[in-house]
């Protein structure tokens, strides 16, 4: 179906309706009719780019204080920068209103953005959050005046710059290529949680577990330090090798860097349907195909790995209920292996149907944050979660994602990601696991230092 982009140069073919359960299928479609200013004078187009585009070397050519980049590993990625306006939320003080009317006053625009854990839900917001030195905002979004977008042959620009000058930037980036196998300076990782505490902790979740307080807990440890020096764009090229992950991102809000190689979609809504994909179920990859096969498949009939799964999928679709169409809810995928770099995950996936008139706030007050990283039942799970971590979350175990110009959206979950400020030279990585019944403490410890893998061997 070919449809004429107003304002621009070219036809661009809308591409066929995908599989939108595929992991690997980022939201990149457009209603393109609708994809402009309602106001003449702010008119904005898609224009067709023929130049080859390497978003390594444009991400690198980039000085903008604010980037965003989402990207997979088959090529694909939107990245915006330069903020036509912006919005923030500090430490405790989410406001619904206010993060609402600034989506509206920009939903003819892409508008990427985050969303801290420490936002919570109205039951769990009153938590307190643990003093330490983190420095990222509670939410932060921006309206970006330039937008790239790669989905598979076609190329795209969304913005006020005319094609000549998208053409020379492209090129002119293209003749300074990166050289991703640059050598970086070693910075190593110091956890805050000590392993003989660690297991001691696990001990004791359990025993809420025994008392029926919850069924499931998703318990992460911290590790942070200092650094000297630090290139934000050359550690995430080198992050994406090492994870080759589907909902891999890169966040710059001024000193503060997101380094995301998430494997977990949170949310996207295509028009009136919702998906969320959870992650729960991990194992590493084998040496030999033969081994890895059989990890595979261990991994698939886990008794424990399986429940872990199903509770996360009962709970997400508990939260779905409250904003879906009657019967709507449904889950597609239960407990699919998916393979990456360094792990095999169980994944499911559920979608629904929204009711009308459901604000992203309001989807967000059921579903945030996501049961992956909170357990089940969630209230208690995070209450407890507070007690016993020995950090504050922050924006691990939060959102990194886009607004398009219809409305729709697309967001990870923060995990296997690098947060950095290059103003106070602090780095840190968060790591964690569901807790059940079935834990053996040892086996859920070596879990989070395979999930960390990924991470300590890009900044070694």
């Amino acid at each position: 179906m070919a449809v004429i982009i107003k304002g621009a140069n070219v036809f661009y073919d809308i591409l066929p309706h995908e599989c939108y359960l595929s992991l690997y299928t980022l939201y990149l479609e457009f209603d393109s009719y609708k994809a402009f200013c309602t106001n003449s004078s702010d008119l904005k187009s898609y224009k067709n780019i023929d130049t080859p585009i390497d978003w390594r070397n444009i991400l690198t050519a980039l000085t903008n204080n604010q980037i965003a980049l989402l990207n997979h590993p088959n090529g694909d990625f939107i990245l915006g920068w330069q903020h036509g306006s912006s919005f923030t939320i500090k430490q405790s003080k989410y406001d619904a209103i206010a993060l609402e009317k600034y989506l509206s006053i920009n939903s003819s625009n892409y508008v990427f953005g985050y969303l801290s854990y420490d936002i919570k839900n109205e039951q769990t917001r009153a938590i307190g959050i643990k003093n330490d030195d983190r420095k990222f905002n509670d939410v932060h979004f921006f309206s970006a005046k330039n937008v790239l977008i790669k989905r598979g042959d076609s190329q795209l620009y969304f913005g006020d710059l005319s094609l000549d000058e998208v053409n020379q930037l492209i090129l002119s980036s293209n003749k300074n290529p990166v050289h991703s196998k640059e050598k970086l300076g070693s910075i190593e990782l110091n956890a805050q949680t000590n392993r003989k505490d660690y297991l001691s902790k696990i001990k004791q979740i359990k025993n809420n577990i025994q008392y029926g307080n919850i069924y499931e807990m998703n318990f992460c440890m911290n590790f942070k330090n200092t650094f000297e020096s630090f290139n934000p764009v050359l550690t995430y090229f080198k992050l994406f090798e090492n994870s080759t992950a589907p909902f891999a991102s890169f966040f710059k809000d001024n000193d503060n860097c997101i380094l995301s190689a998430s494997p977990e979609r949170f949310l996207k809504k295509k028009r009136t349907n919702l998906i969320s994909q959870p992650i729960k179920g991990t194992a590493k990859r084998g040496n030999t195909k033969i081994e890895d096969n059989k990890i595979a498949t261990e991994l698939k009939n886990d008794s424990k790995e399986l429940a872990e799964n199903v509770m996360i999928v009962d709970l997400v679709r508990n939260d779905f209920s409250k904003i879906a169409t009657k019967n709507s809810v449904n889950v597609s995928e239960l407990c699919k292996i998916y393979s990456f770099k360094t792990v095999h995950q169980l994944i499911s996936t559920v979608n629904c149907q929204i009711k009308e008139n459901t604000s992203f706030t309001d989807i967000l007050e059921a579903t945030f944050p996501m049961g992956s990283m909170t357990g089940a039942p969630k209230i208690s799970a995070m209450k407890i979660i507070d007690e016993f971590e020995a950090f504050s979350r922050g924006i691990y175990s939060g959102a990194i994602g886009y607004f398009d110009p219809n409305g729709n959206y697309d967001f990870n979950v923060v995990i296997r990601s690098i947060l950095a400020n290059t103003a106070s030279k602090t780095i840190s990585c968060s790591v964690g696991g569901a807790i059940t019944i079935q834990s053996n403490p040892e086996k859920e410890y070596e879990e989070c230092l395979l999930k960390l893998s990924a991470i300590a061997k890009t900044l070694c």
